[in-house]
């Protein structure tokens, strides 16, 4: 489920960044919020099942990291709702590459999820 998850956040990526040079820039201003968005619910349903479930290191992770993919995100909607500055989207893709580089690595490249 997580290479799915990286193959196409990576492709999503791809074509934010080909759209934004397209008549259609807001398309691709909106649709770079999808992944900030997925990493947000994730964390919020992992959150929602409880320590119990997650454990507790795994629950204090969710609860550290969740602030950081919250100002992803309103970095992202503010980028989309101003589609014209330019530089306020390759500033959010490039953080939302960095977040989608970090999960291809834990994903294919760590050895403990393997």
């Amino acid at each position: 489920m997580a290479a799915v998850f990286c193959w196409l956040a990576i492709a999503l990526l791809l074509l934010c960044a080909v759209v934004f040079f397209t008549p259609w820039r807001r398309l691709g201003c909106w649709l770079l919020a999808l992944f900030p968005l997925a990493l947000v619910v994730g964390i919020l349903l992992d959150m929602a099942h409880g320590v119990q479930n997650a454990g507790q290191s795994g629950y204090s992770s969710d609860q550290r990291i969740l602030p950081f993919f919250l100002a992803l995100l309103a970095v992202t909607i503010l980028g989309a709702l101003k589609p014209k500055w330019g530089w306020l989207f390759w500033i959010a893709w490039f953080f939302n590459a960095l977040f989608c580089a970090l999960a291809v690595f834990l994903t294919f490249f760590w050895k403990v999820f393997s």
